[in-house]
């Protein structure tokens, strides 16, 4: 019985691998896409985010690849502890690194890009900078917030404010 209930949980921790691994393909293609349409778009990172970002892709290649050979490594020496560690470690990089990256802020000269969703400065409405690290404004009459943990935030206002 708990060896047909850790196959239920591996399958949907595979599941977990595919989504998040679908989530942060469909945020890198939509990136590049949105510079080929508007070149002056850039990361808006303090040091702090260009410092913890960079770390956490390294983390996430590494541990994604490592946790993917763990699993074939477990697979064909019949090995299912190491299957299973191999599965738990690549899934947890995703998750960590599908929501990090679903929050990336891009800048340029007329758009503003937030994870997959191109703005243009002039439509936002109601910007608000909080004190607990968070930006919210109102855009095609919805509320949008995102953190701003990572983010320059005094580049950020300065175009924003124009």
């Amino acid at each position: 019985m708990a060896e047909i209930l850790l196959s239920i949980f591996s399958f949907l921790l595979l599941i977990i691998i595919l989504w998040f691994t679908y989530t942060i393909v469909n945020i890198v293609v939509t990136i590049f896409r949105c510079k080929k349409l508007d070149k002056s778009l850039k990361f808006c990172f303090n040091t702090t985010g260009k410092i913890s970002y960079g770390l956490l892709t390294i983390l996430y290649i590494v541990g994604f690849i490592g946790g993917i050979g763990a699993m074939v490594y477990g697979l064909f020496n019949d090995s299912l502890t190491i299957y299973r560690n191999g599965l738990n470690v690549a899934a947890f990089m995703s998750v960590i690194f599908g929501y990090s990256a679903s929050s990336l802020v891009m800048i340029g000269r007329k758009n503003m890009m937030v994870g997959r969703m191109m703005i243009d400065y002039r439509k936002l409405k109601k910007v608000n900078f909080t004190y607990n690290n968070k930006m919210s404004f109102v855009y095609a009459q919805k509320d949008y917030s995102f953190s701003t943990r990572f983010i320059d935030k005094t580049e950020l206002r300065k175009i924003i404010s124009k």
